[in-house]
């Protein structure tokens, strides 16, 4: 795979278009619906029963003015506290909780515990502190006479007692009532607010619990259908290999004794060492997809990865690459010619994309329990997106080439339990990290 340039496709074993999934964001679309409807519903119904509790706050102040207008319609004077508590009592079950007589603005008599605030001259109705408060006109009635003056002047009101034009003493009554109802009807609605907003955290939940199973689902459906594919391609490329790997071999030789005849020969020999190399070219080929089909076991041994790097540099060039070692030799559980050959893929590609006169640097590092092998080089990085996709195979970039080297790579690795990524650098160029954790790890 050379990097830098767009893939393509050298080869492709599946066919027609295969249906993909909507994506884990599904549940999360359906999980907002559901939560705006909820939420909507709970908000409209709060509105509703706010406005329903300002109804009925207004019809008990009615009734509550009536009931008074009613119990002290009789008299001539202020209506005593025995009077007062008697009417507190009867209306306490409907929410009443203190109720006062004014004259001139004053509280002449009260019964139970509580204010109607600050006094005000009118009809007042108003709601303070989640209660009800309502003053009103009692009645207009004579004033209470306190003695008349013995020169035979006209009877003198009580002190203080405001007087009418017409000679009678204004009395207002205030009231300051619980909405029980109204109350009731405020809790259960911000009650059922409080389940909406539960219920759609706990909605949110399942729909991020949901959307990971759909993620883990279209996963496990891309890694089943790449092993198809792999084993399809691992079939056609078995068959292929066998087939052509005897021809070859007798074309090589004979092309090889073709060339040793013509030495000599200024216009022959150059095309007899063209088939050579064209022969030396279809055999590597054919040794690619050997490896690429070759049965998974591993041959592990305790290993130095110092030694299989060094092999590996060793057979790409020392010239070309600048290799940083362990500090001190350890032991690992490698495949060491397997791995070698997925050093080497990694570091030929870095190789080629290198610009004449950059080495490419390889560290071999200890990252926790895991052992990783760095690969840096000066091309032109990775093409964005690509960075998966260059590791299937079949995909390469180069005009000469079939895309098997980093598949083979991949491969190798896994089988170690490892995995390889690959990025684009900063700094220009790109970064491949192999990563093999401890045996068992």
């Amino acid at each position: 795979m050379e990097l830098g340039s767009t893939p393509r496709r050298v080869s492709s074993m599946s066919g027609g278009t295969r249906w993909k999934p909507l994506g884990p964001w599904m549940p999360w679309m359906a999980a907002a619906l559901m939560c705006a409807v909820l939420l909507s519903a709970a908000l409209i119904l709060r509105r509703s029963a706010l406005e329903s509790s300002t109804l009925v706050v207004r019809g008990m102040a009615t009734v509550m003015m009536n009931a008074g207008l009613e119990a002290f319609r009789e008299g001539t004077g202020v209506p005593s506290q025995q009077q007062l508590d008697a009417f507190l009592e009867a209306h306490r079950e409907g929410g009443l909780r203190y109720v006062a007589i004014f004259d001139d603005g004053r509280v002449v008599e009260s019964a139970g515990e509580g204010s109607v605030g600050e006094y005000q001259e009118g009809l007042v109705m108003r709601i303070e502190g989640g209660r009800g408060r309502v003053i009103h006109r009692l009645r207009k009635q004579k004033p209470d006479v306190v003695a008349a003056p013995a020169n035979g002047s006209p009877p003198v009101a009580e002190p203080g007692a405001a007087v009418a034009p017409d000679g009678r003493r204004n009395l207002r009554i205030g009231y300051e009532f619980e909405p029980v109802t109204a109350l009731e009807l405020k809790e259960r609605s911000q009650g059922l607010l409080v389940v909406a907003v539960v219920s759609c955290v706990g909605i949110l939940i399942l729909a991020f619990a949901f959307s990971r199973l759909l993620a883990q689902r279209e996963a496990l459906a891309m890694e089943l259908e790449r092993g198809r594919r792999l084993a399809a391609l691992g079939t056609m490329s078995a068959v292929l290999a066998h087939e052509l790997r005897n021809p070859l071999a007798s074309l090589k030789g004979h092309a090889q004794l073709l060339a040793e005849r013509v030495e000599k020969d200024e216009v022959l020999r150059p095309k007899a060492d063209r088939i050579v190399g064209e022969a030396v070219r279809l055999e590597q080929l054919t040794n690619d997809l050997l490896a690429f089909v070759r049965s998974g076991e591993l041959r592990r041994t305790g290993t130095d990865p110092n030694e299989v790097l060094r092999a590996a540099v060793e057979s790409t060039g020392e010239a070309h690459v600048e290799a940083h070692y362990l500090p001190e030799r350890e032991r690992w559980e490698l495949d060491a010619g397997r791995f070698q050959q997925a050093l080497e893929n990694v570091l030929r590609n870095a190789v080629q994309v290198s610009p004449e006169g950059r080495r490419v640097e390889v560290d071999v590092v200890r990252e926790g329990a895991s052992l990783v092998f760095v690969v840096k080089d000066h091309g032109p990085g990775i093409p964005k997106g690509d960075e998966e996709r260059i590791f299937e195979p079949f995909v390469t970039g180069r005009l000469r080439g079939v895309g098997l080297g980093l598949a083979i790579t991949r491969r190798i690795v896994e089988l170690h339990g490892g995995s390889i990524s690959a990025r684009t650098r900063a700094e220009g160029g790109a970064e491949f990290r192999l990563i093999v954790p401890a045996r068992g790890g």
